[in-house]
Parts: C-alpha cells; structure tokens; sequence
C-alpha cells in the first residue's frame, strides 16, 4: 500500500463508521441523535461569522453560537435581513466568504462539511413530517396519531407499575351555533382560543389534545379521579377570564367534560367510553 495514501483510506474509513452511526442512531430515534451525532464528529471551525465580518448583532442566533456553522442556523441576519433554513439561503451562504474558508480548507474537511449540511437537511425534514403526522394543523395541538403512539407506552407503564393516568375528554358547548351564526372561520378562531385555555389551565406534565371537531383530550400521568374538581376548577376559571373579554349576547364559551381513570387491567377503549359517557351526562345536565 502507498503510505501517501494512507491518510486518505483513515479519512475515508472514519467517515464511512461517523455515517453508521448516524444511521444506528436515527434507527431509534431519539430526539437528541442529531445534536449527539454531530457533537462526536464535529471539528472546531477557526472561521466565525461574527469575527470575519467584524459583526455585533447580538440578536443573531449565530452570534457567538458554538456550532459555528451559521449557514446551518436557521434565521440569521446576514446583510441586514433574516434569513431562512438553508434551503432557502443555500446560493447566498455558498458564495460567502466564511463558508468557503471554513469548508474548502481541504478535501477530507470539505466532505465532512457537506455530509454534516445533507444529514442536518434530512433531520430537519424527518422533524418537519414528525410534525405534520403528529400535530393538529389549526391548533398546534397534538392529533389522534400522536395519542396512539403515547398511549402504548402509558398503558405498559400503568400495567407494569401498577401507576395512574387520568383521561379528560372535552367537548365545546354549542359549537354548532357558532359555525351557524359567525361562520366557519370564527368557529375556526374559537377552537385556537380553545387550545390556548386548556394549555394554561393544564400542568406542564399534561399533554392536551385535538381529538377531532369540537372534541379535545388531555393526558394526564399520575393523576387519579379525586384530582378532577382542582382540574375542571383551573380550567373553569380561564374560561370565565376568556368570557369576561370575549363573551357576547349570542354566546358565552362552556365546555362539557368527562373523566375516567386507566388502571391496571383495564383497556383503553373502556376508558374512553367511560369518558365519552360521563361528559354526555355532563352535556344532557345543562339543557
């Protein structure tokens, strides 16, 4: 073997083991393999974008950021404007100075550079349709996709350990009217509305959800039915904050509710239909 090219074979052999474990690591997953992959193989950049164009916009999220690769950070503010994900910048960042001192400093840096930029690229797309298959579009709440995928882990934990997890199902009173009388643009405001009381009055080990319709669901761990006064207590209240601003002659905001507990040995769907009983008995009181 030629020992002048024995750098290069090292170079490209740790490349290939730098790329499978990238590979194990997106196989399983985790939310942090990203910033775990690129923490082990990253190398130090001598080139920063604040300090090569003598900048001090302090509110740049590249400014002294420690990555250094400001062409891989979303919303910095080169020349004056925000820019977008590197997608959208990728020409202007390309043709800069500091990305090309900093990943045409020699042949094995530059491959790295750009295997770094294509899997940053495909980990930002894989989080986008993360996103898309688990988040209600209108609402920024999580959808029923997501409550399927949390629940299996739920359950083993309420089975194996013999824990608690309380399920609230929600339903906005009269919403049909509101479609019939405003529209279903309003009606469309009034459920982000909805959304934002239940985040607020929720704790932060809740999780709530859009069920579907006029329909939400929270998630809640560790939580039994003599907890539920306190809760329904908390979001009441919001909802009066929100009827007190928001309120009109025509329609005051109310939800009908109902809750049921997962124990051990008991399914879900009988949870869920206990909670869908419970707040139609809640729903036929107020007629």
């Amino acid at each position: 073997m030629d020992k002048e090219n024995i750098p290069l074979i090292n170079s490209l052999q740790q490349i290939g083991k730098d790329l499978r474990t990238f590979i194990e690591m997106s196989l399983q997953e985790p939310d942090e393999s990203w910033r775990k992959w690129l923490v082990s193989i990253i190398r130090d950049l001598k080139t920063k974008c604040w300090e090569k164009k003598n900048c001090n916009k302090t509110d740049c999220p590249a400014y002294m950021n420690t990555c250094g690769r400001c062409w891989l950070i979303a919303g910095t503010m080169c020349g004056g404007d925000v820019q977008g994900i590197f997608a959208l910048k990728y020409r202007s960042c390309t043709e800069c100075e500091v990305y090309q001192e900093a990943v045409f400093s020699d042949p094995v840096a530059e491959v790295y550079e750009h295997v770094i930029t294509l899997v940053h690229s495909l980990r930002m797309k894989q989080d986008e349709l993360k996103t898309m298959a688990t988040r209600d579009l209108l609402t920024g709440l999580y959808n029923r996709n997501y409550f399927d995928l949390v629940m299996v882990k739920e359950v083993e934990r309420v089975n194996r350990y013999s824990g608690s997890l309380l399920l609230m199902l929600i339903d906005v009173d009269n919403f049909k009217k509101i479609n019939d009388m405003y529209g279903h643009l309003h009606g469309d405001g009034v459920l982000k509305e909805c959304a934002i009381i239940l985040n607020k009055a929720v704790r932060n080990s809740d999780t709530v959800i859009r069920w579907g319709g006029d329909e939400f669901l929270i998630i809640m761990p560790e939580t039994d039915c003599r907890e539920t006064d306190a809760i329904i207590r908390r979001i009441q209240d919001c909802i009066a904050e929100w009827n007190d601003e928001y309120a009109s002659s025509d329609y005051r905001l109310s939800f009908s509710i109902g809750c049921a507990a997962l124990e051990k040995g008991k399914g879900l769907a009988e949870v869920l239909e206990e909670a869908d009983r419970l707040m139609y008995i809640d729903k036929l009181s107020k007629r």
